[in-house]
């Protein structure tokens, strides 16, 4: 189950990990940041994941608490960005129909 992958990539803070659950041609949309007063995350392509990823995870301020599955497509947990912790959902809203991979994953808050 890729959202399974997804949350593994995300605890393990590995950003090869994380790209690796996106197709190619992929969206990630983070709104959460807006709450604590920054601006939100769009991230278009999985070399953008991957790079925004690696810099989130390697220079800090970004990671996440206690995650759990809500289904294949959904996942409930709490995202600390920089020490400001927001409670959140990740959806995943679209899938590559071949490789199964995420198209488009949105994360808002809880």
């Amino acid at each position: 189950m890729i959202i399974a992958d997804f949350v593994r990539a995300l605890q393990a803070k590995d950003h090869k990990a994380m790209a690796a659950c996106f197709a190619d041609e992929c969206r990630l949309f983070d709104y959460c940041p807006l709450r604590i007063k920054n601006e939100n995350y769009y991230i278009y392509g999985r070399w953008a994941v991957e790079m925004f990823y690696h810099n989130k995870f390697v220079l800090g301020g970004l990671s996440v608490l206690d995650p759990r599955i809500v289904d294949e497509r959904t996942v409930n947990l709490y995202i600390n960005y920089g020490g400001q912790v927001n409670h959140a959902l990740a959806t995943i809203e679209s899938y590559d129909p071949v490789s199964g991979l995420i198209r488009e994953l949105v994360i808002r808050p809880a």
